[in-house]
């Protein structure tokens, strides 16, 4: 049997949605193919269960970080049942209520179940369906990425998808990486009571951030007891008295770090394989990302791609903005929408948060654009001694001739929220007189932003 659709999309996330809630409000016939669950990686494996446990894991933790200030708090057992309990509740109500309410609520709109299949630019099979479209999105996103150790897969590992399906938590973790999803992971094992070793192969962690701000967040890592070590390479794994080890090299040194279990958290992979997109003659990079160009075209007439599966941001928001551009110019070719991610906010969900937009004096460099840089220890926003002396920094970077905001990076409590100022910023252009003038609420920690405006404008007095 074949079935024609104006648009195919493949996935069901929050990509493929934004895609095909658009499609439908331009009058199209949708079918979005999905092998798996409703609502793709970010709500049943990814961001809503993380972000649910690291929630619980910061609330387990205030008991004992209000004991200096004279409040008698406990953190008592876990109750590992009762939490996994309301982490699947977390994810059912926002799989049910954002994603199959909206669903039932548009009828251009179809999901068609099984794993999806180019034969030919303009055919996808899935089971003994061929489905044909004028149109396609691939928006089927992208997986945990792992690595080939000897011994590895005989030991066994956890990834970000497996960690989050554990009934409660191991007593020692290894997690391999230092990026997003492994501090993020690692903090949240951490608070609820497991040993956490981080083994880092560079210099550093979170590297998408200045390193006077991921440098300060390792030391607060440190103090709440994670172990930390860089300039790490991996020889081999291997089992011994029932405990997982890890031969490493260190400078030249051998060391053997042992615990109950390893993760893996070194970033994502294309989940591309076996859609053939040879098939399709969709192209991809040496990533294994499929390409694409400005209007979110790949080397295919007719074939868009948007989210994870085109390489970073590796975001959810960006992802749904893509997607919208996407089907925009596929069914008006004379929008000519493009996407620019320097208006993108990313936020990593550790405590305290960090968050950036814009671009770095390094980026503004290249483009002939000439920088004014203020950074602005935490200390100085009296919300922060409210809350106990937290400490944190906020970055900002101006261009010099006019004020504008090109650029902010933080580092404090609630910066994902707080960053979106500094996102409006960038995108319209305001300049640090514009954030300066601006009336902040006191004490907030969002008046951190203020207080970098006017060191911002004192340097430039100054300079």
């Amino acid at each position: 049997m074949t079935l024609h659709y104006d648009l195919t999309i493949l996935g069901s996330g929050t990509t493929a949605f934004a895609g095909a809630l658009k499609a439908a409000e331009l009058g199209a016939r949708v079918l979005m193919v999905e092998q798996s669950q409703l609502g793709g990686t970010c709500v049943n494996w990814g961001c809503i269960p993380s972000k649910t446990l690291i929630h619980k894991a910061e609330a387990y933790f205030e008991a004992r970080r209000g004991e200096p200030f004279g409040l008698n708090l406990r953190a008592g057992p876990l109750h590992c049942e009762q939490l996994m309990s309301a982490k699947r509740a977390a994810v059912d109500i926002v799989r049910h209520e954002h994603y199959q309410q909206k669903l039932d609520s548009v009828e251009q709109i179809e999901v068609f179940q099984g794993h999806g299949r180019f034969i030919s630019p303009r055919e996808m099979q899935v089971g003994a369906e061929i489905l044909v479209s004028d149109r396609f999105l691939i928006a089927c996103g992208g997986v945990p990425r792992t690595l080939r150790i000897p011994g590895l897969a005989e030991v066994g590992y956890l990834t970000s998808y497996s960690a989050l399906h554990l009934t409660c938590f191991p007593r020692s973790l290894i997690m391999v990486g230092g990026g997003v999803i492994a501090l993020e992971m690692g903090q949240m094992f951490l608070r609820f009571g497991t040993e956490v070793t981080v083994l880092e192969r560079g210099d550093r962690v979170l590297k998408e951030f200045d390193p006077r701000l991921s440098s300060l967040f390792q030391d607060l890592f440190r103090a709440e007891g994670a172990t930390m070590e860089f300039g790490v390479e991996l020889r081999k794994a291997f089992r011994e008295n029932g405990t997982c080890r890890l031969l490493t090299d260190i400078e030249g040194e051998e060391r053997i770090f042992s615990a109950d279990q390893i993760m893996l958290a070194i970033g994502t992979a294309p989940a591309t394989g076996g859609i053939g997109l040879e098939e399709a003659g969709v192209k991809v990079n040496d990533g294994g990302f499929i390409l694409v160009d400005e209007q979110q075209r790949t080397s295919t007439e007719g074939i868009w791609a948007a989210g994870d599966c085109t390489g970073p941001p590796l975001i959810a928001p960006a992802g749904a903005l893509e997607a919208e551009a996407a089907v925009t110019n596929m069914f008006d070719p004379s929008a000519h929408r493009r996407i620019d991610h320097r208006h993108t906010p990313m936020a990593v969900f550790t405590d305290p948060e960090a968050a950036s937009v814009g671009i770095s004096p390094a980026e503004a460099d290249a483009r002939g654009e000439e920088v004014v840089e203020t950074y602005l220890d935490l200390q100085h926003v009296a919300k922060s001694h409210v809350m106990g002396g937290r400490k944190g920094g906020i970055l900002m970077w101006t261009e010099r001739e006019s004020g504008r905001i090109l650029g902010v990076q933080m580092l404090t409590p609630r910066a994902a929220d707080i960053i979106h100022e500094a996102t409006l910023a960038v995108r319209h252009g305001l300049t640090v007189y514009d954030l300066a003038s601006t009336v902040h609420v006191y004490p907030t920690l969002s008046e951190g932003l203020h207080l970098a405006a006017r060191e911002n404008i004192r340097r430039r007095q100054q300079d």
